[in-house]
């Protein structure tokens, strides 16, 4: 193995050390999602360019905005060799320690998809973190990587906390290679000290993330291959959840915060928007909008079918600071639609399986996740293979879409899997002992604005059977209610599901159907 350095500064000046003679770089501390030392987070993108291998589901960049998650799903896939800037309205700037952290979605503290990391303030010239990957060899496509052997790249952590980085280091990068003692590669050098000159330190506003290909062809700061999982596909590349600002630039007056909330996918022949937002300072919030729909006023009207961007701003007054602007984005399509999981009951530790029931009204096929806790379920065929322990179960339900059709809003399912069969109920008893649950009704307004209708009962988790809706206009001929069904939740075995009443429907009836399991 050849020999590969890398250079510490410290407060007294500069020193540097043989890596040949040491394990790994020195552990830091990783910054969680929810740290109240961030401030701000990123409020706009530009130039997300994804690569090879990223399904359509997760092109979804304005997922990137806004608080980390610190989940797999809410986030948006960079692609093998892909890229995104992330633009911050009130700026990053160098102060005491780290100055942001960038969150990523690994599933594990080592299984890691690297990014390289660039700032800027003009979004022209970009400077890299110096890095170093210390893994020796190639990495497969579900390997891992030690987390102690990266340094200056993003990611280390599993999700849910952010890789640090810290705007003095630049400093130093410069320092040292003036300085003319360092083995930092000629390209590393070229392009550092063109782009260095024109940073504002005091106000950062881009951070760029180019994922790394980790089959050995991408390099670190010292010209040495980078490793990381490879080959990766579906959702190749780095996965970013979100940038925090710890350190932002100095603002001139008082600050606040504007509330606009997401906008769910819209359906063409809805053929408006009334859009809302509000500033704490009680300013009025103003909105700009790019993609097939035009605004008057606070009126959005749709021109055709395609990806709409709005964005709330306030630009501030003699007293309150410009306010970050929010940007929401969402699709225009010939047609919505929306997920329905049948309610899931809680089984017994493996050996064993079930199929769980997934529909979505526009009859494109669900994709099914396994979102927390243990055991494998089919993506398309729901097939579920129980864990050997016991614990807590939570499914995603997800519908991407296609060239007519909106994605659907995901649905999470929770069941849980004991180790005895002690708690659960047989479905032939729950039936003999006839305390069948109520149906309870109420008028609604979906989220859309439409004329809705909620319906509620209770099936306990422990009962071993199913239920479903179904619908008729005659009492003789019953339906699926799936295509109806706008949104569903299941809390403690309390079923609530929001429908659309269509208005031509003269009569609608409802009925609750439970099955046993066989």
């Amino acid at each position: 193995m050849m020999k590969k350095w890398i250079f510490a500064v410290l407060l007294f000046g500069l020193s540097w050390m043989d890596v040949s003679a040491v394990e790994s770089f020195p552990a830091d501390d990783g910054i969680g999602m929810n740290d109240l030392s961030i401030v701000l987070w990123a409020d706009g993108y530009t130039n997300y360019l994804f690569g090879t291998n990223l399904t359509d589901s997760w092109k979804t960049p304005e997922k990137a905005l806004g608080q980390a998650v610190g989940n797999s799903y809410d986030i948006v896939g960079l692609g093998r060799g892909g890229e995104i800037t992330l633009t911050f309205s009130q700026g990053i700037a160098d102060g005491e320690g780290a100055d942001f952290a960038v969150f990523e979605n690994g599933i594990s503290s080592t299984f890691l998809e690297l990014a390289y990391v660039e700032v800027s303030s003009d979004g022209i010239h970009f400077v890299r973190f110096p890095n170093s990957s210390l893994t020796p060899n190639p990495v497969g496509g579900f390997g891992h990587v030690d987390p102690t052997l990266v340094d200056g790249l993003a990611s280390r952590y599993k999700q849910g906390v952010g890789t640090p980085f810290d705007l003095s280091a630049l400093s130093a990068t410069s320092n040292t290679i003036a300085s003319g003692i360092h083995e930092y590669s000629p390209e590393f050098v070229t392009d550092f000290t063109n782009n260095i000159g024109l940073l504002d330190f005091e106000h950062v506003s881009y951070v760029r993330l180019i994922d790394i290909v980790g089959d050995g062809n991408y390099s670190d700061s010292g010209g040495y291959a980078i490793y990381d999982p490879y080959p990766t596909i579906g959702s190749a590349g780095f996965d970013l959840d979100a940038v925090g600002v710890i350190n932002r630039s100095a603002v001139s007056g008082e600050l606040q915060t504007i509330t606009f909330e997401p906008i769910p996918h819209q359906q063409l022949d809805f053929q408006t928007l009334e859009l809302s937002g509000e500033a704490d300072s009680g300013l009025p919030v103003s909105f700009s909008v790019s993609g097939p729909a035009a605004l008057t006023n606070s009126t959005l009207y749709f021109t055709g079918t395609g990806t709409v961007e709005v964005v709330a701003s306030q630009g501030g007054s003699a007293v309150y600071a410009p306010a970050s602007p929010v940007l929401r984005s969402f699709r225009i399509a010939e047609q919505v639609q929306h997920i329905f999981v049948e309610p899931i009951s809680d089984s017994v530790a493996a050996p064993g399986y079930f199929t769980v029931q997934a529909y979505s009204s526009s009859g494109l096929p669900v994709h099914l996740y396994v979102d927390s806790g243990e055991g494998v379920v089919g993506e398309l065929n729901h097939v579920y293979v129980l864990p050997s322990s016991a614990g807590t179960v939570t499914l995603r339900a997800s519908q991407p879409g296609d060239a007519f059709t909106a994605p659907a809003e995901d649905v999470l399912v929770e069941f849980r899997v004991l180790e005895t069969p002690e708690d659960l109920v047989g479905f032939a008893e729950w039936e003999a002992a006839g305390d069948y649950p109520a149906l309870a009704y109420s008028k609604s307004i979906d989220r859309f604005g439409r004329d809705a209708l909620k319906l509620s009962y209770e099936l306990p988790s422990v009962v071993q059977g199913t239920s479903r809706l179904l619908v008729s206009e005659n009492l003789q001929t019953w339906t699926n209610a799936v295509p109806e069904i706008t949104t569903q939740t299941v809390t403690n075995g309390m079923v609530e599901t929001e429908l659309l009443v269509p208005a031509t429907a003269s009569n609608q009836f409802f009925r609750v159907q439970f099955e046993g399991n066989q």
